[in-house]
């Protein structure tokens, strides 16, 4: 049975009182987190995750660490990954979840530090262990697109969790929370995590955390996307845009008494689909999608105005495939009289080569990240991260156990090579 939006906006008023009850009760965490593992096993299997998450790393009886086993780091990667999931954090909306990992990290007995975002009541999150600030940082976005109600209720079938954020990006906050308390409880104090908002559309978060990392000094900086397990050796550019067409309107039983809009970008989008944009032996090549054509005002009415939208994936300079687009749209306007035309650039990155490890499968990056943002801050920058890019943005959007198992492995390993040495925690 379908549930209403009442009944959404009803259990999601549960989950804040759930997390606001979590904070107050902390101190009793072998308790809580009990609850919590018990609530997974019944109907009421997202609120358990919420309790796991919210009481952080489990402790003992004896309230002493107590050696990780495989299932046990598994179990506590799901749970933060289900806590986070729970929040419907579309950008511009994540104060909520900033919120929660904040409190989330402290329990754990991090150090975090809000970095403000201008003009807005959302910040960007740092973490560090008490001391000395972070050779290297484990980054991701915590912002996600928008979904139906009920992909904010994460589920697991099958060994496959699902939700919104599963694969982009907080099944991958998750590991990295886990694989940085692992490091930390080992006396590592010289990696931190930052969590940042606005990825999905303008990267505020990245852009303002950028002179943040310089004045502290990072070294390395590992972004979280789904690259299926393997390390980006390279990002493709994008050069996005619009092009704005004024024709003439008359009535469509006498074409020639007007300029017909439509037409003209029909032609302008075939001109645009033939050109070769260029490839290159590492990122592969460009390529170009026209993912909007909108104009005319009826059937029987020749068009007065229209608009396109292009998304190219570079792999060359921007700068020389703008001059490219503007000679394609000058072209057709040539051979239609009486047109007026506009390009505007909206978009605009090179493409980026990124650091290389041994023992990685590797990819090139055909999305957008932050990255294109973070090569700013001195910081020489990786990319890796569990699950696929297809499966993002979608109704079906999920990360199976087995991948989050494997990251955790992943970033430990990226961890320990960065600082020449070798990973010894496995996850299965």
């Amino acid at each position: 049975m379908a549930r209403t939006s009442g009944d959404v906006r009803h259990r999601y008023r549960i989950r804040l009182c759930v997390l606001c009850i979590t904070y107050l009760v902390r101190p009793f965490g072998v308790v809580w987190y009990a609850a919590g593992w018990l609530l997974t096993r019944s109907d009421a299997c997202s609120f358990g995750y919420l309790f796991m998450s919210s009481a952080g790393t489990p402790p003992t009886a004896l309230g002493k660490p107590q050696e990780v086993t495989n299932e046990r780091v598994l179990d506590k990667i799901v749970a933060t990954a289900m806590g986070l999931m729970a929040f419907p954090s579309l950008t511009g909306r994540e104060l909520p979840v900033m919120e929660h990992v904040e409190s989330l990290l402290q329990g754990m007995g991090w150090r975090t530090e809000r970095w403000p975002i201008p003009n807005d009541l959302r910040f960007n999150l740092f973490a560090k262990p008490a001391g000395r600030n972070p050779r290297v940082v484990l980054t991701t976005h915590l912002d996600v697109v928008p979904a139906p109600d009920d992909l904010f209720t994460p589920t697991i079938v099958d060994g496959v969790l699902l939700g919104r954020g599963a694969c982009d990006t907080k099944g991958i906050a998750a590991v990295m929370i886990q694989v940085a308390d692992s490091l930390r409880r080992e006396g590592r104090d010289d990696i931190g995590l930052l969590f940042v908002v606005g990825e999905e559309t303008d990267s505020v978060g990245a852009r303002i955390a950028v002179p943040m990392l310089r004045e502290r000094g990072v070294e390395f900086i590992v972004n979280g996307e789904p690259t299926e397990g393997k390390l980006v050796i390279a990002q493709k550019g994008v050069l996005a845009g619009k092009i704005f067409v004024k024709g003439r309107s008359c009535h469509s039983g006498y074409p020639h008494l007007g300029v017909d809009a439509n037409a003209f970008l029909i032609d302008v989008a075939s001109e645009l689909r033939s050109i070769d944009f260029g490839t290159h032996p590492v990122f592969g090549e460009s390529t170009i999608n026209i993912g909007m054509l909108k104009g005319g005002e009826a059937g029987n009415i020749v068009s007065p105005s229209a608009e396109l939208s292009f998304w190219l994936r570079t792999v060359s300079s921007s700068h020389v495939l703008t001059e490219t687009v503007h000679a394609a749209v000058t072209s057709v306007a040539k051979r239609v009289p009486g047109v007026e035309v506009s390009v505007t650039i909206d978009v605009e990155s090179e493409p980026i080569e990124l650091v290389p490890l041994p023992g990685f499968e590797t990819t090139v990056f055909c999305g957008g990240s932050d990255v294109s943002y973070y090569v700013e801050s001195g910081a020489r920058v990786l990319m890796y991260g569990p699950g696929s890019l297809t499966h993002a943005h979608t109704d079906t959007e999920h990360i199976t156990l087995r991948e989050l198992g494997e990251a955790f492995n992943g970033y430990l390993t990226i961890y320990h090579a960065l600082r020449g040495g070798v990973a010894s925690v496995v996850v299965d």
